[in-house]
């Protein structure tokens, strides 16, 4: 594990020297290290990054795809292991920092790292994470099962990170393979919610009956698909404007009235575009959001995708992901939609915005809603227009979809912390903190793979704003 502190300023931060050490021999140091240097969360700048921590786990290719944020400030990291992030890896792993970024001991087995092997030794991983009231955790992802190939996989966790048998025994593979198919295909999930009556819904894609489509399953508390969703606790939805066209769900949130809403991608009018729909509870399609229940939006130029989704308490949705300029390069994108699915007009050029980070492709993968209906959008901006490698990207706007100039350099940060690709997949604010987490992957070191990376920033609203700006909501 390695881990690093950097003071509170908002330039960026390459070629700087770390703190580092053996993954076995690393406990003693890194609370040492903590001890001696670690700067107060309050003196970062807005954007201002502080402290870095990136965890080998199999040494080969670690993902940290997702975040949650404990009450008393620690953080647990979800992914995947041995893998690259997209189609799994050899195990899950979950970790817990405490708030000062230092390995959580009273969870997992070792240095605050726990791994499952949901598929014996095939491919399985987390995509995305949440903390119940209670204090155990669910998570979601992908698991190989021989016969049905790769499906969807939710997991729920005690506190320490063990498997809670309580659950279907502790996690729940499901095939959207139908009866009489003959092949075996790829599901997964990527985004998961947790009704008030504990009932787990997760959404992601199916690709068995052709080009891929959106995919929900919901299971009860006790881990049987709930028969009251869709056919059998399973949705297999098109979203596209064509029947041969793919979509995907890449987020979901639950309204306060119990509607689901998911965003992700659809194939429209010559491209794939972002889409949000809204369903009732019974996963029926709600028409009275957008006249059909599913709102399509062009942004760009073509392969418009949406990775992450906010809901405001207004009710108004935001969306964030990438999209194809005319230069041919990707940038962040953002939309906000009213509550019945129109683009609201108050943000950024008519309900949308993109925003170049770097000097070639620029992926948002995570959105966060901060105080006074600011938002932060992080992933990664590609650091040539010929080469490869990214650098960590983040930006900030103000509630009306404008860049947030007190963040970063102009509201835009990219952040070097290894020589190939450093990528943000999850965010999480700890507002008594002062500060935000980015969790994702990174390659440090002198032959280097990728590991679990975990990342502190200053908030975008600090106190020498709050009260002169007025909110929005």
């Amino acid at each position: 594990m390695v881990i690093t502190h950097r003071a509170a300023r908002a330039a960026d931060t390459r070629n700087q020297p770390s703190f580092s050490c053996a993954a076995a021999s690393c406990a003693a140091a890194l609370l040492l290290s903590l001890a001696t240097v670690a700067p107060s969360a309050l003196a970062l700048a807005p954007g201002a990054d502080g402290v870095r921590v990136t965890i080998p786990v199999s040494g080969i290719a670690d993902y940290a795809q997702a975040i949650a944020v404990d009450p008393n400030g620690s953080i647990v990291l979800a992914g995947a292991i041995g893998g690259n992030g997209t189609t799994g890896g050899n195990a899950s792993v979950l970790a817990r920092l405490t708030s000062a970024g230092a390995p959580d001991l009273s969870f997992g087995t070792a240095n605050g790292i726990v791994t499952h092997d949901f598929s014996t030794n095939q491919s399985d991983g987390l995509r995305a994470l949440l903390r119940m009231d209670d204090g155990r955790y669910v998570g979601c992802g992908l698991s190989f099962s021989t016969g049905t190939a790769q499906d969807f996989l939710v997991a729920r966790f005690n506190s320490d990170g063990s498997l809670d048998t309580t659950f279907a025994g502790g996690y729940a593979v499901t095939s959207f393979l139908q009866s009489g198919q003959g092949v075996s295909l790829f599901d997964q999930c990527t985004a998961v919610a947790v009704q008030t009556d504990g009932m787990i819904v997760s959404a992601g894609s199916t690709y068995e009956a052709g080009p891929p489509h959106v995919a929900l399953t919901r299971h009860t508390a006790e881990g049987a698909l709930d028969t009251t969703f869709g056919s059998g606790g399973k949705l297999d939805i098109t979203a596209s404007l064509t029947a041969n066209g793919s979509s995907e769900a890449r987020a979901i949130a639950i309204q306060p009235d119990g509607k689901l809403l998911v965003a992700g991608y659809a194939f429209g009018s010559g491209n794939s575009e972002f889409v949000v729909m809204r369903l009732n509870s019974n996963g029926s399609p709600d028409a009275t959001f957008g006249g059909s229940g599913i709102v399509r939006t062009p942004v760009g130029r073509g392969e418009d995708i949406a990775n992450a989704m906010v809901l405001q308490p207004d009710g108004r949705i935001v969306l964030a992901g990438s999209v194809y300029m005319p230069d041919g390069h990707r940038d962040f994108a953002l939309a906000r939609y009213t509550a019945a699915g129109a683009l609201d007009a108050t943000f950024g050029n008519a309900g949308l915005v993109t925003t170049a980070v770097g000097p070639s492709d620029d992926v948002a993968y995570a959105l966060l809603l901060m105080p006074w209906g600011r938002l932060v959008a992080a992933g990664s901006a590609r650091i040539s227009t010929g080469g490869p490698g990214t650098d960590l990207a983040l930006v900030a706007y103000n509630a009306d979809g404008s860049l947030d100039r007190y963040f970063g350099i102009g509201g835009k940060r990219m952040v070097d912390v290894s020589s190939i690709d450093d990528i943000v997949y999850g965010l999480a604010s700890d507002i008594g903190g002062a500060r935000f987490w980015a969790v994702g992957t990174a390659a440090p070191g002198v032959n280097p793979n990728q590991d679990l990376l975990a990342m502190e920033f200053g908030l975008p609203d600090t106190i020498f704003r709050d009260g002169f700006d007025p909110p929005t909501f």
